[in-house]
């Protein structure tokens, strides 16, 4: 797809160092998001901020399951679309749990990338997210671009403690990585350990492939901040050169993926449909190098799905894997 160049604000400073590539560029910005939860409350009901004291109140799970999925906000229907793309999460993560789990959800964080502005609020609708997830951000306007963005949602069964957004100021297309801190028990420790999870959309196209080494270090430096535990990141890598093999490497990130990079079942984009761009493993999971953390091998979902209409729902496939710690 062609993405959309969103034009950047002149008054901001210009330093970096694509400068005399683009004549322009500006720093990385680290934004502050708050998680919120859906009330039904008749007062104050909707869609609030999560009250410091509740943050990391929720028993740590042991294991989190997790989801990414680039939805598509260029293709028409795209409300249809992410509704089909969350009724498809939803009926995955149900098969997912044991029969003590019935009535609930297994702990979990789902990645979607480009979401478009106008379907927001299908998310924000939905019966099911209303009903189990935290959502980060639940406005466009935390967006680095109003026609698409990254949504990060945390099931109810996982303690959040903070989210920010990290804006990448060398994007011409309205990028940036979602970051949320959550907690997992850690075995032998009574203390629950801090994980990381980023929801990225690196820059496309060959126009980007000087910008995503670039991104993907600054995402991977946060992942490694002071007081986290281990950090994974995931969602559209866009790895359409040569060069983007190395990088995951060079930010001292390891791919949850070990198979072969021309074995077509790992492929994430490309085949829905066809089109003149060799298919490829597009979407990947990434993690840092910890020991004391486990990133099972990522399964794709939503392949061959179409809405009613015989609509393709996403040019993507997506991906779920679990995370875990272990002990060291």
């Amino acid at each position: 797809m062609q993405p959309v160049i969103v034009p950047q604000s002149p008054t901001r400073t210009s330093v970096g160092p694509d400068l005399l590539e683009d004549t322009f560029t500006f720093p990385n910005e680290i934004v502050p998001l708050s998680p919120e939860r859906f009330a039904t409350r008749w007062m104050n009901g909707g869609w609030n901020p999560l009250p410091n004291e509740r943050l990391g109140d929720t028993p740590p799970p042991t294991s989190l399951r997790l989801v990414c999925w680039n939805v598509d906000f260029m293709a028409p229907n795209a409300n249809i679309r992410l509704q089909c793309a969350l009724d498809h999460i939803r009926s995955t993560l149900e098969t997912q749990g044991t029969a003590a789990d019935a009535g609930s959800l297994i702990p979990c964080c789902v990645l979607l990338q480009e979401i478009e502005g106008d379907a927001m609020p299908i998310l924000l609708k939905n019966k099911w997210v209303r009903e189990h997830f935290i959502v980060i951000p639940t406005s466009i306007k935390h967006w680095p671009s109003p026609q698409y963005g990254n949504v990060t949602l945390v099931s109810n069964t996982v303690p959040i403690v903070s989210a920010q957004s990290l804006v990448f100021g060398n994007s011409r297309m309205g990028r940036n990585a979602l970051l949320v801190d959550v907690q997992l028990k850690m075995p032998g420790d009574d203390e629950p350990a801090l994980l990381r999870i980023a929801n990225v959309h690196l820059e496309s196209l060959p126009e980007g492939t000087s910008k995503r080494p670039e991104q993907l270090s600054a995402t991977a430096e946060l992942l490694r901040a002071a007081g986290v535990r281990a950090g994974v990141v995931a969602g559209d890598m866009n790895p359409i050169d040569p060069r983007d093999a190395t990088i995951p490497a060079e930010a001292g990130l390891t791919d949850a993926y070990q198979g072969a990079e021309d074995d077509e079942s790992n492929f994430t984009w490309g085949c829905q449909p066809p089109n003149r761009f060799p298919a490829c493993r597009m979407d990947k999971v990434l993690y840092t190098g910890n020991s004391s953390m486990v990133v099972d091998t990522p399964s794709r979902l939503g392949v061959g799905l179409k809405t009613g209409r015989g609509q393709w729902v996403s040019d993507h496939h997506g991906l779920m894997t679990t995370v875990r710690f272990c002990e060291d």
